[in-house]
């Protein structure tokens, strides 16, 4: 008997990444990036700022992130995973006009004598890298790690095309990635100050060759 196929969109992160999941790549000093822009959302807020105020300047942080790395795409894969045990997943997800059927990829097991098994399920959507089609899931993104959080939902954005991909690993930051440092350079400048601090002398020197090359990105 044959071995069973990989997923096509599996088997594109083979041949474009490397790895199976966002999660796993790996390599160079340059390929990842992390952003922390705690300077747009701080941990306390000046009256009149609300937890609303704050969710809203966390998702203009993500879009212009998201703008600098797709805006010139036309379409996008996004990478979701979600863990959950035999209840329902999401029952906000269809408010936010979109749903996800269960697709348990492998499961959990937190304590093997008293409580339930937990699956991690892991989807691929494609759509197109409009700012109207992105929208719900940014805001999953960005408000699924606040405290008591929008939506338990883990977010990548890949685009396939260009090699490059952006993976939120949760509310304060997110990870950048190409598989050429030229294309993860542009970002990497333009948002430099939001760099992890013990990224930067080892990126600065790494992306310094592509510090001016190439037309500024337009963040829209």
């Amino acid at each position: 008997m044959g071995e069973a196929s990989l997923h096509p969109t599996r088997q594109r992160m083979l041949d474009v990444f490397g790895v199976e999941r966002l999660h796993d790549f790996r390599g160079p000093a340059w390929t990842r990036i992390e952003l922390i822009p705690d300077a747009t959302a701080p941990d306390r807020l000046p009256l009149p700022f609300t937890p609303s105020a704050r969710l809203l300047r966390e998702l203009d942080t993500t879009r212009a992130v998201v703008a600098a790395l797709f805006g010139r795409a036309e379409r996008v894969t996004l990478e979701l995973g979600w863990s959950s045990d035999e209840k329902a997943p999401f029952k906000r997800l269809p408010h936010l006009g979109f749903d996800l059927p269960r697709e348990p990829h492998w499961r959990l097991r937190p304590d093997p004598d008293d409580a339930p098994d937990w699956w991690w399920n892991l989807r691929s959507v494609k759509l197109p890298a409009t700012p109207d089609a992105l929208a719900p899931f940014l805001l999953a993104a960005v408000g699924g790690f606040q405290k008591r959080g929008l939506i338990n939902l883990s977010v990548g954005i890949i685009d396939f095309d260009t090699g490059v991909a952006l993976d939120f690993y949760d509310a304060r930051g997110m990870t950048p990635m190409a598989v050429t440092p030229e294309r993860l350079a542009p970002v990497y400048w333009r948002f430099r100050d939001w760099v992890r601090d013990a990224e930067l002398e080892r990126c600065d020197a790494l992306l310094a060759p592509w510090r001016d090359a190439g037309p500024r990105l337009t963040v829209v």
